[in-house]
């Protein structure tokens, strides 16, 4: 049971939860113990992704939406060692990720998907990788993200669904079958594999201070409310006033 999510008791100062679902932080690197919070949704989600996906070294990780999640997937994914191409309509995003992992970056917004596609397979051939088994992680939770990861299907691909909407999308299930790829979707992630998550973040592998911005507890649902409205660009971190 999540809380906040399957019962009350997301914003309490205080929550039980059972231990098998924790996880020892041995080592902070530098990081306040609330800042590595965002390891729990932000990282650790992506990181799931990525290992169902089975990425490897040498592989193109295409990531569509760097936002709270993209962000991270983006770090993970080269980690592993895969080239990684960033694909946003926020140009500022972008930007921050070129720094973080993304060896190519693509603002969807300002291209038609004909030219987009065609410059992943340019870069990708440039880098040495197979104009086949791409990983697609799609992380936007958008319609438009959506058909976009869709869309970057190729033979022996694999499309991880990341992100999530309620709106629904029109797709041609039969390029699964013609490019015999796969498509698989991921909830959270499951609690063995967060130590591997927090090292890839305590060995620096993974940086977080960038991508989050603190705020008290008492602020909670104005924050809410802008994060809902797109006016928080970074990952809230709500902390009791007290601490």
């Amino acid at each position: 049971m999540m809380p906040g999510n399957d019962i009350d008791g997301g914003f309490a100062e205080y929550v039980v939860v059972p231990g098998r679902g924790l996880c020892t932080v041995e080592d902070r690197a530098g990081y306040e113990l609330s800042q590595l919070s965002v390891i729990a949704d932000a990282v650790t989600t992506p990181y799931q992704a990525i290992v169902r996906a089975g990425l490897r070294e040498g592989d193109l990780a295409v990531v569509v939406g760097v936002g709270g999640v993209g962000t991270y997937c983006v770090q993970i994914a080269a980690a592993f060692g895969a080239h990684v191409v960033a694909i946003d309509i926020d140009q500022q995003k972008l930007a921050a990720v070129s720094d973080h992992g993304a060896g190519l970056t693509i603002n969807s917004a300002e291209t038609d998907f004909k030219s987009l596609k065609k410059g992943i397979g340019t870069k990708a051939k440039e880098w040495g990788c197979p104009s086949h088994s791409w990983k697609i992680f799609e992380c936007s939770g958008d319609p438009g993200g959506q058909e976009t990861a869709f869309g970057l299907l190729t033979y022996a691909s694999t499309l991880m669904v990341v992100g999530f909407t309620l709106a629904k999308q029109e797709l041609r299930l039969s390029n699964l079958m013609a490019f015999d790829a796969t498509v698989q979707g991921t909830w959270g992630c499951k609690p063995e594999l967060y130590p591997e998550a927090l090292k890839l973040v305590t060995d620096g592998k993974v940086t977080l201070k960038p991508f989050i911005q603190t705020y008290p507890m008492s602020e909670a649902p104005s924050v809410v409310q802008r994060v809902a409205d797109h006016e928080i660009d970074k990952r809230a971190i709500l902390v009791p006033d007290w601490a």
